[in-house]
């Protein structure tokens, strides 16, 4: 494949050609990548970048549940009623039935001895990898410790959950009843996981080159026939389980008063809240420590005492040699998540002509890593992929607070709207044959949405790089805060721009995120901003769908429809978040701070759909 890429502060041409290979399977167990600088390179042949990821591509994963329950209802009298229960969930983590599973076990860590010709630490390491228990002879390792054969410690056998609930009605009427319950719930994790791990070693690896021909692109590659394999030189990465990961699980807790303003009508409010304990989430534990004359680190390989910080030495100052600092991470079930919400209800069932129903929730998400789907994308566009058992996190992985904020799907206010209404008929319509024919059996049905934006997570993909890191979120522009990012807006932005800056570093400059003195960088570089998680929110969005439909019996039992669907009737655009990424503005000063916002804080896209219009022809019998 051939395309134009546009860099981030430059247009250049350029190419990319991606390679795949497939076994007799339909596996794809190899692809790879090559880039050219320019077009005219492409058309030599000459690659300034080539990349290809090898390895095993089947697995069979197996996975048993033992799932127990016991619950039973108690009327203590005729206006209460209890209900107890509990469950217990043996959720045996999966595993595959040829052991082609690997992990890393920190506490088994041993760097390799060994220097490239450069001098820097060569991987993977020696010591920490780690392969199933039942690997069959065919993919076993001599030199590899042996564990379970889910790689994990333990399968969590505690997993009880109590389930509490009540039911009571004060009044003799009967009209008003208050609820209340209380209960723990395990999420058996899917196979994400292990699907992640697939691309460690040692049952794949990628390997990378520079400046090669088109015809020997990946000069250092492997053949599949030769994995499982450590091969030295080629550095540990990918996102590999924990070891110590157990069953995510939630306690969730409710109360709501409901009382019946009519036969047919109802009004309940309700409190739901939610605490998530033991989700998943990536961290790259190999982040480069931070160095100075006060803490300097020495090296366990080079035996090299550091003690000032660059992007290029960040690998030498990270704890685990032989890993990719900016690839590797472990998946663990470290996170939580808290969920509270107030929610109204208005309940009209069909009567009278009328069907009704109207909710508003007021609500907060917050947790320290949200799975993908459900939030928004640094450009802005919805985040539509399917949620995943983890997620990322950027800047400081060894902070405890440094992600926690809004979960990315967080929404404070949503209302929800929808009714069916069958128009009366009227005695003057019904006077006469075209009366009859053209002003009965009428419907006007519809569903108005409207809710807060999505929260909007400032990103800085160059930030961090002192840490190893592959981004992070900037800096606070000096003397800003949230107060001045959502205050004097400039027209066209959603944001204040103005209220960010980059967290450069500049040369022989001490590290702010350290605050020590002595930190620090000689040749300048990027730290890791003060900028929270999900500071700011996106636009407010609604939508309005109106449909009108007119029924024309044919007999008893036969019925002719013709129905016009309005989706968006008020044609209103709902804007997409905007655009987060602070690197797309348009200059900086050489303190970081924005000249020319350009497209940063701008929403350049729409969610929402115009007005669509539908016509429809039904008959029914």
């Amino acid at each position: 494949m051939l395309s134009l890429q546009r860099g981030k502060h430059s247009l250049r041409l350029g190419g990319e050609f991606r390679y795949y290979r497939w076994d007799a399977r339909g596996n794809v167990n190899a692809y790879g990548e090559i880039d050219f600088p320019t077009f005219d390179q492409f058309l030599l042949g000459r690659s300034d970048f080539s990349s290809i990821g090898v390895g095993l591509s089947n697995r069979n994963f197996r996975a048993s549940d033992y799932n127990f329950f016991v619950n039973d209802d108690w009327k203590l009298s005729r206006k209460l009623t209890l209900n107890l229960g509990l469950r217990y969930e043996l959720d045996l983590p999966p595993h595959d039935t040829q052991g082609r599973i690997g992990g890393f076990d920190p506490t088994l860590y041993r760097p390799r001895m060994q220097v490239d010709a450069s001098g820097s630490p060569l991987g993977p390491p020696s010591g920490g990898i780690v392969m199933a228990g039942n690997v069959v002879p065919q993919y076993d390792l001599a030199n590899v410790p042996k564990v379970s054969n889910s790689v994990l410690k333990s399968v969590d056998p505690n997993n009880f959950g109590p389930r509490v609930g009540l039911a009571w009605s004060p009044l003799n009427s009967g009209r008003l009843a208050i609820r209340a319950g209380y209960g723990v719930f395990y999420s058996r994790p899917s196979f994400v996981y292990l699907g992640l791990d697939f691309f460690a070693p040692p049952f794949y690896a990628t390997f990378i080159s520079s400046e090669q021909t088109f015809a020997h692109s990946f000069p250092t590659a492997l053949a599949e026939d030769q994995f499982p394999v450590l091969q030295p030189g080629i550095a540990l990465t990918g996102s590999v389980m924990d070891r110590n990961n157990r069953t995510p699980y939630f306690q969730q807790f409710n109360t709501s008063v409901q009382y019946q303003l009519a036969s047919d009508t109802v009004f309940q409010i309700a409190y739901v809240g939610s605490r998530g304990v033991r989700l998943f989430r990536q961290l790259a534990v190999d982040q480069a420590r931070i160095a100075s004359t006060r803490h300097p680190i020495t090296n366990a390989v080079t035996g090299e005492i550091i003690t000032t910080n660059t992007p290029d030495n960040a690998p030498l100052r990270a704890p685990f040699q032989g890993t990719d600092t900016s690839f590797f991470s472990l998946n663990q079930t470290s996170a939580a998540s808290t969920y509270h919400s107030l929610e109204v209800m208005l309940e009209h069932r069909a009567s009278r002509h009328l069907e009704l129903q109207a909710s508003y929730t007021l609500s907060k998400s917050i947790d320290d890593a949200s799975d993908a789907g459900g939030g928004a994308f640094s450009d802005g566009s919805l985040d539509r992929s399917s949620a995943a058992d983890t997620g990322n996190v950027w800047g400081n992985q060894f902070s405890a607070f440094a992600n926690r904020g809004l979960s990315d799907f967080d929404r404070t206010h949503s209302l929800a709207l929808n009714w069916v209404w069958d128009i009366p008929k009227s005695s003057w319509a019904m006077s006469s044959r075209t009366g009859r024919l053209t002003l009965t059996n009428w419907q006007l049905s519809g569903i108005v949405l409207a809710m807060s934006g999505l929260p909007v997570d400032i990103f800085d993909p160059e930030a961090g790089d002192l840490y190893g890191l592959l981004g992070a979120r900037p800096n606070w522009a000096p003397g800003a805060s949230r107060r001045t990012a959502t205050s004097h807006v400039p027209k066209g932005y959603s944001f204040n721009p103005f209220a960010f800056a980059l967290p450069v570093v500049g040369p022989n400059q001490p590290i702010p995120s350290v605050q020590d003195p002595t930190a620090l960088a000689p040749e300048g570089g990027n730290d890791i901003g003060n900028v929270g998680r999900n500071v700011l929110r996106g636009p407010f969005q609604s939508d309005v769908d109106i449909s009108i439909a007119k029924r024309f019996p044919v007999s008893e039992s036969k019925n002719l429809e013709v129905r016009a669907d309005f989706f968006n009737a008020l044609n209103h655009p709902s804007r997409s978040n905007p655009i987060s990424d602070i690197t797309t503005a348009a200059s900086f000063g050489s303190s970081g701070r924005i000249l020319s916002p350009g497209d940063f804080g701008r929403s350049l896209s729409f969610d929402s759909s115009p007005r669509i219009i539908q016509l429809s022809l039904n008959f029914s019998f």
